[in-house]
């Protein structure tokens, strides 16, 4: 035990404690449990979503800063927020994450059942939705960037239109 605790030294810790510290930080504020439930719930969210924690992680970034720039724009505007506008932004939230597990699930399970066409079918599904959703949050995102940078709602998706168009012809 003495070799292991000059070991432990060499490297600065002064007690085992400080190392298991040093290992699972979140104990110093109280946060290992909450942490636990985050780490648990990645497996869940694979299976589910059909997202790794990174891609859910950026679609729930997504989905704040479109409340967020939702929030200042309507400060902007000077629009009361209420509890029926977070509502409503709430329940958007779950159908999206709805529209994302439910072709994911089906995939997966016509796969499991050796039926690849439907398994194509809804894995092409849940890809489009999930484009289309990401693609939806960023146009809201942009109309609200538009009211808080003091310009028509529709200024930055003209623009990108425009800029397409010229692309194109």
């Amino acid at each position: 035990m003495k070799f292991l605790n000059k070991m432990l030294a060499t490297f600065d810790y002064h007690s085992w404690f400080e190392l298991g510290q040093s290992l699972v930080p979140t104990t110093k504020y109280r946060l290992t449990i909450a942490s636990a439930v985050i780490s648990v719930s990645f497996p869940f969210i694979d299976r589910v979503f059909g997202l790794d924690a990174y891609a859910f992680a950026v679609l729930i970034l997504v989905f704040m800063a479109e409340l967020t720039s939702g929030l200042v724009a309507a400060h902007i505007r000077k629009e009361a927020i209420s509890s029926m506008k977070l509502s409503r932004f709430s329940f958007k939230v779950f159908y999206y994450l709805v529209l994302i597990a439910l072709p994911y699930v089906m995939s997966q399970s016509f796969k499991a059942h050796d039926r690849t066409a439907a398994a194509t079918m809804f894995d092409w599904l849940h890809l489009f939705l999930l484009s289309q959703i990401v693609l939806e949050n960023v146009v809201s995102i942009l109309e609200n960037l538009a009211v808080i940078s003091g310009k028509d709602k529709t200024h930055w998706i003209t623009k990108i239109q425009d800029k397409l168009n010229n692309l194109i012809s």
